[in-house]
């Protein structure tokens, strides 16, 4: 099939490594759009997102045993650890589905030992995928790149529009409740809250991310073995070989004229604007994947369950919107990108405001402040 740029392309090969990409970060990004009904069941409550940093953290370890085995294994094939990795994070989720409730106590406290260990199995192979996963997609034509990040993209979309759907029944509400004083031997009344369900459970939605998973190994097992797919690798002989290498010439020469080419961007930057924006990174990167993540409960379960479960959930849907958009402005001028970090750094410095000031957080209580917060996330 010919697509758009006038290149053969098989849509199998789009669609397998797409259902392939999703299985990058799906786990670990349906946890954090899972934490409002999370937080409600298990004995760490608000607590939860900060065990579940660090231990994401924990598991970058992964990437770094793969390096080792790399360098002590040079002829080891990637596809053998993409193997060992899909049926890990498979059965990792298959468990976390089944005993996610599970607890036990250490030290005199309960902990949610269960989901706590699956949980670093999932951010081990997530965390591995980064440096795994990528490469392996080298060994097809660079056209199937693009499917494969897309499928990446969808493993942070997918969660959470499931997540939307689920809902999380509501605020909760305190309701006289009937209750029976064994020494007295009387009925007596008092306020309980009272928090509907949502759509479907948490094991439901936990099942969900196991079919995704699934799913993932699935198309990885048939890039593989499928024969008919084969000349589809790089460095296949193909009819249009000749053809695409044109075609992929001129585009990036098209690109180069368009935005300048990658070297008259980077020559014109000087070592101190280079490292203030590797410097920026890091602090954007130190905020979204550690700091803000840690805290959203405190910042946001004070203005209630559906606040809390709107800010996750959108904020889950912004990431891919975020990278569609960067694809669409390749370029991006250096003073727009320094308003668009001190804005976030702002944003940033309202939801720690909250997050210090909970469980009173500015306007409480009010339409106003839910829909602050939200937006703000």
């Amino acid at each position: 099939m010919t697509g758009l740029t006038g290149v053969d392309r098989r849509p199998l090969v789009d669609l397998l490594a797409m259902i392939f990409g999703v299985g990058a970060w799906v786990a670990i990004n349906g946890m954090w759009v899972e934490l409002p009904l999370l937080v409600l069941h298990l004995p760490e409550g608000w607590n939860l997102p900060s065990y579940l940093s660090v231990i994401i953290q924990v598991a970058n370890i992964g990437p770094i045993a793969y390096s080792i085995l790399r360098s002590l294994r040079p002829g080891l094939r990637p596809a053998k650890v993409v193997y060992g990795l899909l049926a890990l994070g498979s059965l990792a989720s298959l468990l976390l589905a089944l005993l996610w409730h599970k607890t036990s106590w250490i030290h005199g406290v309960e902990h949610s030992t269960a989901l706590l260990s699956f949980v670093f199995l999932l951010a081990f192979v997530d965390c591995t995928s980064s440096v795994l996963f990528l490469p392996y997609m080298a060994v097809w034509r660079e056209i199937y790149l693009s499917s494969y990040l897309v499928g990446e993209g969808l493993s942070g979309l997918l969660p959470a529009l499931m997540a939307l759907i689920q809902g999380v029944g509501g605020n909760a509400k305190c309701e006289n409740v009937t209750m029976f004083n064994e020494t007295s031997g009387l009925n007596y009344t008092q306020l309980e809250p009272v928090t509907l369900n949502p759509r479907f459970s948490v094991t439901g939605f936990f099942f969900f991310l196991m079919a995704m998973m699934a799913a993932s190994s699935a198309a990885f097992t048939l890039l593989e073995h499928l024969p008919s797919l084969r000349s589809e690798r790089a460095g296949s002989p193909s009819p249009n070989n000749s053809v695409e290498a044109l075609e992929t010439s001129h585009s990036n020469t098209q690109l180069m004229t368009n935005y300048g080419g990658v070297n008259k961007m980077t020559g014109n930057m000087t070592p101190s604007v280079y490292w203030l924006m590797l410097a920026g990174q890091a602090w954007a990167c130190s905020l979204t994947n550690g700091v803000l993540p840690s805290i959203q409960s405190f910042s946001c379960g004070a203005y209630g369950n559906v606040a809390f479960h709107l800010a996750v959930t959108l904020s889950a849907l912004a990431n891919p919107v975020a990278a569609l958009m960067t694809l669409m402005l390749p370029r991006c001028k250096r003073w727009l990108l320094t308003l668009m970090g001190f804005v976030g750094s702002l944003l940033a410095a309202y939801i720690l405001a909250t997050a210090v000031l909970s469980p009173h957080p500015p306007l409480m209580g009010t339409t106003a402040g839910e829909a602050l917060v939200v937006s703000v996330h």
